[in-house]
């Protein structure tokens, strides 16, 4: 009997922490060299000076937020407070396309039915330096 009761909480207690995430260092150090390479990514203002600098195209990347629930309660959120986040999610997408470059092609305001505020960003990843 004290042995089923064991096994019991053994399996409750697995089924209560399936939603429980652990950070480890590698995940702190990864944010950390996500946000270092952000920083040095280069930024062209338009595709035609990414192609006369030489830069090599990657493909095109995106970075799209979302606040709020959609039902208003997040009112005082400002799309201007939005964009700065979207184009943070792109420079992302351009370090997984293992881009070094990358251009803005545009940032609107992007209405969706489950947001208060949303901002959808989009541009191209470049490599400067293969040859």
């Amino acid at each position: 009997m004290l042995r089923i009761f064991i096994i019991l909480s053994f399996f409750v207690s697995l089924i209560s922490c399936s939603g429980v995430s652990v950070q480890t260092r590698v995940g702190i150090s990864q944010k950390i060299n996500i946000f270092g390479a952000k920083r040095d990514l280069q930024q062209f203002y338009s595709d035609q000076e990414a192609h006369e600098s030489g830069a090599i195209l990657l493909g095109s990347v995106e970075g799209e937020i979302c606040h709020g629930d959609g039902i208003g309660k997040t009112q005082s959120l400002l799309y201007n407070s939005a964009t700065p986040e979207a184009i943070d999610l792109l420079k992302e997408d351009v370090i997984r396309k293992s881009g070094n470059a990358f251009t803005i092609n545009s940032c609107i305001e992007n209405s969706l039915s489950y947001c208060d505020v949303s901002a959808l960003c989009t541009g191209q990843a470049y490599d400067l330096y293969k040859k």
